[in-house]
């Protein structure tokens, strides 16, 4: 396969966390090792879009100098670092440096609840507060590219709205994910038993997104869309590519076929054309690193999908 046929990646450059997340065991890992800055010149040309992410990765002392790698090695990539937003000061300082060289550089800034809910669910005192300290930082200095991220639980469920409302008070963006499982990455088994309750959370989400007039939107509550069937059926409303369009690099440089699968195809020591091949998804997942290809090589389901959406919605007034 050739190189250019990747499209998104995300890079795990360390697993040194200084949260304690209840849906995510990677703190626990092995944080020593892990590869240097050039070794990134191995990643595929023609990527589309790039995540940057941990463990904690403003923890790893060579962070600007991986991003500017990745950045020469793929200049038309969006790149988008993910941070839980705990270190203010190292966050500011680090991402004004890389501001001078990527000018649309993306930060994801994980939020899973207001306030104690937020402290309890990441295992940080205060962390709600910090991550707030963050954001007001990020738009100090200019970071246009900023968005909440919230990881949806059983134990959060009644937080999804009013995390979605603080950032449209806040005038940022909101991704969204759902609890996966998964032993190389996550090291964890999470369970979603509130599926009915969480599919009306974001069946409201979807409404909301889709009375916008935006086009970005309107994909997002694809997305959404497309996660509430999975919760509900374990089932992906588009065909998996991870392993063919998307991929997932560790920290060793074992190469994956995304976040959530457990068996390793390659190591990016090796290059990226001699992968192992993969004919279905290991571990199902959907995650906008998993669903954006999907989502884009099948785009006429996307445009039935919306205007039944819009049928139904105005139907119903």
């Amino acid at each position: 396969m050739k190189k250019s046929s990747y499209k998104d990646l995300v890079i795990a450059i360390t697993y040194q966390c200084n949260s304690r997340c209840r849906m995510c065991n990677i703190w626990r890992k092995n944080a020593a090792g892990g590869l240097k800055a050039e070794d990134y010149n191995k990643i595929p040309t023609g990527l589309s879009n790039i995540n940057i992410t941990g463990g904690e990765p403003f923890l790893h002392p060579e962070l600007v100098e991986i991003v500017k790698t990745v950045h020469n090695r793929c200049p038309k990539a969006a790149i988008i670092i993910s941070t839980n937003g705990f270190a203010t000061e190292l966050i500011i300082k680090q991402t004004e440096k890389i501001k001078k060289f990527i000018s649309n550089l993306g930060l994801a800034v994980s939020l899973d609840g207001l306030g104690g809910k937020h402290d309890e669910i990441r295992g940080m005192a205060g962390g709600f507060d910090k991550v707030m300290s963050t954001i007001a930082g990020l738009k100090k200095i200019g970071l246009k590219n900023l968005r909440l991220a919230f990881t949806l639980g059983d134990y959060n469920i009644a937080e999804l709205a009013k995390i979605y409302n603080l950032s449209r008070e806040l005038g940022l963006e909101m991704t969204l994910a759902a609890v996966h499982s998964g032993e190389n990455y996550f090291s964890a088994n999470n369970r979603i038993e509130k599926k009915q309750e969480m599919a009306k959370a974001l069946d409201l989400l979807i409404r909301r997104e889709l009375m916008s007039l935006s086009i970005k939107r309107w994909l997002r509550a694809y997305f959404t869309f497309g996660l509430k069937e999975f919760i509900l059926t374990g089932q992906r409303i588009l065909p998996d590519y991870s392993g063919r369009y998307n991929l997932f690099v560790a920290p060793d440089g074992d190469i994956y076929p995304s976040d959530a699968a457990d068996k390793k195809i390659g190591n990016l020591r090796l290059g990226f054309t001699n992968l192992k091949p993969v004919s279905a998804a290991e571990n199902p997942s959907w995650m906008i690193c998993t669903a954006r290809t999907a989502i884009r090589k099948n785009w006429p389901k996307f445009i039935f999908w919306l205007v039944k959406a819009h049928y139904e919605s105005s139907a119903n007034k």
